[in-house]
């Protein structure tokens, strides 16, 4: 998924994304000059917040 789309998924900004990359709550990789995540880490991650 893209920054954008993920940004939808979770209901946040571009600029919370990039924090939670910078400080590691959802891993991304950098491909073809975007950065793109996996659907199971934000699985994950929706999973944790919602404890």
């Amino acid at each position: 998924m893209d920054a954008q789309e993920v940004c939808l998924a979770l209901n946040i900004s571009k600029r919370t994304l990039q924090s939670y990359r910078e400080y590691g709550i959802i891993p991304c990789s950098f491909i073809g000059g975007k950065y793109m995540c996996k659907e199971s880490d934000l699985v994950r991650v929706l999973t944790q917040k919602a404890r």
